[in-house]
């Protein structure tokens, strides 16, 4: 018998254990695309096809980032750390652990090519490994916000702004250890040279006499709220305390700190926003670009894309695509593969290859900012001929034996008339588009559900060729006229 301390613990240790069972585990494990403007594409692990960044999205372990110009990607670590992956650059996610999901806690990137900043929280043990490789050098981090460069060359330029990192040679023997507001050059089969002080951009350079005066914030660079037209783009920054601000000439607010906030006036389009800032007769200047785009491309079909039935395979779809925000570039994807690229507007021709049966069409046009127009129907493909089957009369050459008609008859041997049943049973093999018309002799039936006919068609004496025909809401035809009747 246990005691009822012992009772209790082992009651304690089960509601401990069922209350951990219940809650979620949350997969901290990926980085996650925090900001985005401009146009970057991402190359997942084992993939060959480069899809385009979206923001929220997760980046895994083993994928690949590339920018164009005027583009930038802020990735959010699982711990909190960020990294800007700026214009023209390849960066590679190489590894993420964590010590929830993984018993380690690792972070490996690879920077091919370009410019990043990063700003890694500070380690709390000696497990903790950050690291950042290019070409030629390795990083090690340990709660640093730092700069990183890679050239042409793959010469690697690393900047510490605060903190403290050791940078090596991958190809030869020489390790450096780089402190706050030190630079240190990584050549191809060169040691790291020794660690040189550099100027940040808001402190004062004592070769030029140039002291801080702006320094502008705003992250947001890239609005597609309509509402931005009107009550304007937020920007915000810091100043010397008793500077004055402006933003394209309208002044800003400046509080007792230093740090100043306002909205200045955009349109559709990418705005160049001159920042000036001044105190006393000291004036500094900077600018800064704001792309708006609020409005949705526009796509226009040559030919309408109309649901129906269709009985050729080759589907041939063209048209234009038009954006009214200036300087806008506009991708057309159809079922999700792109079929070209314009700016502000073009045209676009593409021949589909049907299926037989359904076939979804869905067309799109994204412009740089994620506004979408979308059309999407469905086509029926169907090439298969529907197939008559006659059951009465059974022979394909029917004789039949008529006495000619009394004596004194009002008609004529020539113009004796008689009638005849005709039975049959018509269908539309899958994929079938279903029967749009059934005639014999001209003569329009509607068969019954399950295909079968039965109709009356007049004969005269001699021989009657029988025409059946029937046609599908695709437009497949079947016709037989190889049957015949002989009046004898």
């Amino acid at each position: 018998m246990f005691s009822n301390r012992y009772r209790w613990m082992v009651i304690l240790l089960i509601g401990t254990f069922l209350l951990s069972a219940a809650l979620p585990l949350q997969d901290t494990q990926n980085a996650r695309v925090k900001f985005l403007i401009g146009e970057a594409e991402i190359l997942s692990r084992n993939q060959t096809n480069w899809r385009m960044v979206k923001l929220n999205m997760d980046v895994l372990s083993g994928d690949r980032i590339r920018t164009t110009l005027n583009a930038r990607v802020e990735l959010e670590m699982p711990d909190g750390s960020v990294i800007k992956v700026n214009e023209n650059t390849v960066f590679d996610v190489k590894e993420i652990k964590t010590a929830a999901r993984d018993q380690e806690d690792k972070m490996n990137f690879t920077l091919w090519a370009g410019n990043i900043w990063a700003n890694f929280r500070k380690a709390v043990n000696v497990r903790q490994i950050r690291q950042i490789e290019s070409p030629v050098a390795v990083v090690a981090i340990r709660g640093t916000t730092l700069e990183m460069d890679v050239d042409q060359e793959q010469t690697t330029i690393v900047r510490v702004l605060e903190g403290s990192v050791s940078v090596a040679s991958i190809e030869v023997e020489g390790e450096v250890i780089v402190e706050s507001n030190q630079e240190t050059i990584v050549r191809r089969g060169r040691a790291p040279v020794i660690p040189q002080r550099f100027t940040p951009r808001d402190v004062q350079d004592s070769q030029s006499g140039q002291a801080f005066l702006l320094q502008i914030n705003t992250t947001q660079l890239q609005f597609t709220d309509p509402a931005v037209l009107v009550a304007g783009a937020p920007i915000n920054g810091r100043v010397v305390t008793g500077a004055s601000v402006s933003a394209n000439g309208i002044p800003l607010q400046v509080d007792a700190n230093g740090n100043f906030f306002g909205r200045v006036n955009v349109q559709e389009g990418l705005n160049d926003i001159a920042v000036e800032a001044q105190s006393g007769e000291l004036r500094r200047s900077s600018n800064l670009r704001i792309f708006v785009n609020t409005k949705r491309p526009e796509i226009r079909l040559s030919k309408p894309i109309v649901a129906g039935f269709l009985n050729r395979r080759d589907y041939s779809l063209s048209g234009a695509v038009f954006d009214p925000t200036p300087r806008d570039k506009v991708k057309v994807f159809l079922n999700g593969d792109m079929i070209t690229e314009v700016f502000g507007r073009g045209s676009f021709n593409r021949t589909i290859i049907l299926n037989e049966g359904k076939n979804e069409l869905r067309i799109y046009a994204e412009d740089l900012s994620g506004n979408r127009a979308e059309i999407a129907d469905q086509l029926f493909l169907d090439t298969v001929k529907p197939i008559i089957t006659v059951t009465e009369p059974a022979q394909q050459v029917h004789t039949r034996f008529e006495p000619p008609r009394p004596p004194g008859s009002d008609l004529s041997t020539a113009a004796q008339r008689y009638s005849q049943t005709i039975r049959g049973l018509v269908i539309d093999p899958e994929p079938s588009s279903q029967l749009k018309r059934v005639t014999v002799n001209g003569k329009e039936i509607k068969p019954n559900p399950d295909g079968t006919f039965e109709t009356e068609i007049t004969l005269e004496r001699g021989e009657n060729r029988l025409s059946f025909y029937a046609e599908d809401l695709a437009g497949n035809i079947t016709r037989d006229n190889s049957r015949v009747i002989w009046i004898r």
